[in-house]
């Protein structure tokens, strides 16, 4: 029976410096102390970049022991990955390849070796990987392919070393033992060790990684005395992944289909879809930068960083991933020859167009659906005060309703009784695109009980303010009497500010930091918000509703509201 020993720290959920010293006081410091007393256990060790980096500037003792064990009888074998640990098939091949090779750099310089094999997620396995991970010198990657795969062709036992190909270049998978640590820490650490002894096989290899988040209670007793018996029991020999392929075993070939389609979610979340959409964006930016290596070598840390923090799938880290993303636009960002533009293109990726308008200070990205605003950067402070939590349920600035002013107090709370249309699902027509303007017009015709009415929705941009006007033009035949309401969906990145706006006496105002961000009308002064949080009260968005009425609108006659939104 071999038997493989590992230590793996991936990011933790929150990726604060008080999650890291909270994981590594409870957890990897005594791990560490007890591993240091058994010199002949030999351990393969994956740490994220990010950790490297902490335990660099908060306890580099760290660095100095892993070094120390891999000279004394190269007990330790640093393995590598991708350095901000993203959902890999989603991203770029250059890109996959510069995250793997930024944490093989790390390592090299750190310890003077590099990797020559690597960890990843599971999930995010594809079998268009095996050609990055080769063209970075992996020989082996760790994977938990017995709970996350569908095998293609033959299958081997769990416990069993394989090889899989892609285009002719193979790669070899040490099958990570998840499920059994995860039970055998229940028991008495000689009956585990009697469990692991029970598995049957030709040449079976059993790879134990200790983690935090799989044991997030480390039991010091139980540990010490796993250790001392496997290196006492001759039934058991321990190996490193690099010893067992020197070997030249005899291992079988399997091929593995991915059950968990990740971009499945994209479908199912448009703050997720539109932070990927965003991704794909500035990964192309990034990647263009020609002349200055240095320059793109500031803007791709900062893209990687925002594909590590996008895959935490969290509200925090997708606002990170967000500020990372806008920071490595703007780095892409040509100072000296950079004009605001007003452009259309598919950004979303849905084989249709949307339009961007891109500034000196910020971006508004508009969409057809809904005829609203779905993101809106300030390029200084790297924020997007759109909302981008997956269950943020009022997505978007200026999003457009109607309703029964008959039936409506003046409140939020009233609105849905009142006969309210939500016309956020509406795709807008397209009347006007003046790129060299930067303006904009939508506009679609709405049937009310009474006759339909033209709603016209112009756009124009500025460096500090988007203006938008509305238009209602009764072209039916009889008067109409309707209430309109506008809401504007803001994440604001000070929640120490959220219960003090400012009302003005047509509008609404938000010290948010160092901004300050505006919404007045010319002609509403009911303006009314409140906070949205998440179900464990973490603050989402706050959520601004301006109500208007049309009076009696007369057959062919309109009236006109507008807006400013500015962030200064």
């Amino acid at each position: 029976m071999k038997l493989i020993v590992g230590l793996s720290g991936n990011l933790p959920s929150q990726i604060s410096g008080n999650s890291f010293l909270s994981e590594y006081n409870s957890f990897y410091r005594p791990f560490f102390q007890i591993l240091y007393g058994y010199p002949t256990i030999p351990v393969a060790l994956y740490f994220s970049g990010l950790w490297y980096e902490w335990f660099a500037e908060e306890h580099p003792e760290v660095l100095t022991l892993i070094s120390e064990m891999m000279k004394r009888n190269r007990q330790v074998e640093i393995l590598g990955g991708a350095y901000y640990e993203p959902y890999l098939p989603l991203i770029q091949t250059n890109d996959r390849i510069g995250q793997i090779d930024a944490l093989t750099t790390a390592i090299r310089l750190r310890f003077m070796k590099r990797p020559k094999g690597c960890r990843i997620d599971s999930s995010s396995w594809d079998n268009s990987l095996i050609s990055c991970l080769k063209s970075c010198g992996m020989e082996y990657v760790f994977l938990d392919k017995s709970n996350m795969f569908f095998p293609v062709g033959y299958r081997g036992p769990d416990y069993h070393v394989s090889m899989t190909e892609d285009q002719g270049k193979i790669i070899t998978i040490f099958p990570l033992a998840d499920k059994l640590l995860e039970k055998g820490r229940l028991l008495a650490p000689e009956e585990f060790i009697q469990r692991i002894l029970q598995i049957k096989g030709k040449d079976p290899v059993v790879s134990l990684f200790f983690d935090f988040k799989n044991n997030q209670s480390l039991d010091l007793v139980w540990l010490d005395e796993f250790f001392k018996l496997i290196t006492s029991n001759k039934a058991i020999e321990l190996i490193s992944p690099s010893q067992y392929i020197k070997g030249e075993p005899e291992i079988a070939r399997e091929y593995f289909q991915n059950r968990h389609i990740f971009k499945k979610m994209l479908l199912k979340s448009k703050e997720m879809d539109n932070l990927y959409a965003k991704m794909i964006y500035v990964q192309t930016l990034a990647n263009s930068i020609r002349g200055d290596k240095y320059k793109k070598k500031s803007a791709l840390e900062e893209l990687w960083k925002g594909q590590g923090y996008f895959s935490a799938f969290t509200c925090s880290a997708s606002r990170k991933a967000y500020s990372c993303f806008i920071t490595s636009e703007k780095l892409s960002r040509s100072q000296d020859s950079f004009i605001s533009s007003l452009v259309k293109t598919d950004f979303k990726l849905r084989g249709y167009k949307q339009y961007l308008y891109q500034g000196d200070t910020c971006n508004a990205y508009i969409q057809r659906e809904g005829g609203l605003i779905f993101e809106f950067d300030n390029i200084p402070t790297a924020w997007n005060y759109v909302s981008f939590c997956p269950d943020n349920p009022y997505p978007g600035l200026f999003r457009d309703s109607m309703y029964d002013p008959a039936q409506f107090r003046g409140d939020v709370e009233t609105i849905d009784k009142a006969g309210y249309e939500d016309f956020s699902s509406i795709v807008y027509d397209v009347d006007d695109y003046d790129r060299e303007n930067k303006k904009l017009v939508l506009s679609f015709r709405h049937k009310t009980p009474a006759g339909s009415i033209r709603i016209i929705k112009t756009y124009r941009f500025f460096n500090f303010l988007t203006a938008v006007k509305y238009e209602l033009v009764n072209v039916g035949g009889l008067p109409i009497n309707m209430g309109g309401a506008v809401s504007f969906n803001l994440t604001l990145s000070s929640e120490a500010n959220i219960f003090r706006p400012r009302m003005l006496e047509k509008g609404i105002e938000f010290e948010d930091r160092s901004r300050t961000v505006t919404i007045t009308s010319d002609r509403v002064s009911n303006f009314t918000y409140r906070n949205i949080f998440h179900d464990g009260g973490q603050y989402l968005s706050t959520l601004i509703y301006a109500f208007g009425q049309t009076g009696s609108l007369e057959p062919g006659k309109s009236c006109q509201i507008s807006f400013e939104l500015s962030c200064h």
